[in-house]
């Protein structure tokens, strides 16, 4: 009997697009430690680079990437060639799937916050991810909140629904690397600064970040730098120019080789997120030993556990209260790094690939946990 066939969607590898690529990548890396009894290819494009697959994975390239062509045609041929079983993508399937389709949704921001997004984008999202969530065979998420909030504008969704938490790349750990140093040079940064990574987007809160960095330079004496790390996106002059103003470093988008030593080399990250349906960067940043403090709502308490200061992400009060502690309590730090370090250690990516695999029927599982990792 053939073994049973996983086309992955991997065309957003290369395209410095954040939680979707690293992902897709930590995906790849656990079904490879995972050796599964199955085929997997991975439908890439000319952009990206050429991935480090085991010898029973399989890369085809598409060639240029051109949307209209990819969403139209390109991946179903692709899939008629390939015999494929089962076609994993994020957030969109095409309109002819010759297989069963699971389709990926990180979050529904441009469903409960359409005001984050430009219009045009906020409709293309809604109109695309509800068709391939109406489509699909299974609808992967990556927390319950997001199974909740799946739950609010999909009910009927809920039922062919599974959970399944995304894993922290092995690259982020607490040990000093030989690299760290060049790493930040590289950015123009020297250690002991506070850190926020993501894009430059309304749901970040880097508004209110903002504000709060400025209050609590106006009320020490000493305060770190701040460097907020990642692309600027949709309308952000405004913000940068008050950021530049208060001194906040903006070194731009952060290649992932990098970010452990970035985070290693910060005394904390701020994550005050107003809207997250998983949230890497805590995570990741727990896992490199260093303390974080992220918001209180959607996913993110979820995520951290008790091994993060959680903060109103509203009040930006609450915010600069939280980065005085940890500046000012050494042994909440220290407590905050031993907890954050093994809170990490319970997602990883071939636990990811093994509750994926199981709830496609790829693999045999007793039970598919919604628990971490």
């Amino acid at each position: 009997m053939p073994s049973m066939h996983l086309v992955i969607n991997a065309t957003e590898v290369g395209r410095r697009r954040g939680g979707n690529e690293a992902y897709i990548t930590g995906l790849v890396e656990g079904l490879a430690a995972l050796h599964p009894p199955i085929r997997v290819s991975l439908l890439t494009c000319d952009w990206g680079r050429p991935l480090d697959l085991p010898p029973a994975f399989q890369q085809v390239n598409l060639g240029p990437y051109r949307r209209l062509h990819f969403f139209l045609w390109q991946q179903t041929i692709a899939l008629y060639q390939l015999n494929a079983d089962w076609y994993l993508s994020t957030f969109f399937l095409p309109p002819i799937t010759p297989c069963q389709g699971a389709v990926l949704v990180h979050d529904l921001s441009f469903r409960a916050h359409p005001e984050y997004f430009p219009a045009i984008i906020a409709f293309y999202m809604r109109l695309l991810t509800g068709l391939a969530i109406r489509r699909a065979e299974r609808v992967v998420v990556l927390s319950e909140f997001t199974l909740r909030e799946l739950a609010r504008f999909h009910p009927t969704a809920v039922e062919k629904a599974v959970v399944v938490y995304p894993g922290v790349d092995r690259i982020f750990r607490p040990e000093q690397g030989p690299g760290d140093k060049e790493a930040l040079r590289s950015y123009g940064l020297t250690p002991g600064y506070v850190l926020t990574i993501g894009n430059i987007h309304p749901r970040k809160n880097l508004s209110r970040l903002l504000d709060a960095y400025v209050s609590l330079k106006a009320r020490r004496k000493s305060v770190p730098a701040m460097v907020w790390g990642g692309l600027q996106r949709w309308e952000s002059g405004d913000l940068l120019q008050r950021a530049r103003s208060a001194g906040v470093v903006l070194p731009g988008f952060i290649a992932q080789e990098d970010l452990p030593a970035l985070y290693r080399q910060a005394e904390m990250l701020v994550y005050p997120s107003l809207y997250e349906g998983f949230g890497l960067p805590p995570v990741e940043a727990m896992a490199c030993g260093t303390p974080v403090i992220t918001s209180n709502t959607t996913s993110l308490p979820e995520v951290v556990g008790e091994a993060a200061l959680t903060v109103d992400p509203t009040n930006s009060e609450e915010i600069a209260a939280a980065m005085a502690q940890l500046l000012d309590d050494m042994s909440l730090r220290h407590c905050l790094q031993q907890a954050g370090i093994e809170r990490a250690g319970e997602f990883t990516w071939r636990r990811t690939a093994q509750h994926l695999l199981a709830s496609l029927g790829c693999l045999k599982s007793p039970s598919i946990e919604r628990t971490a990792g």
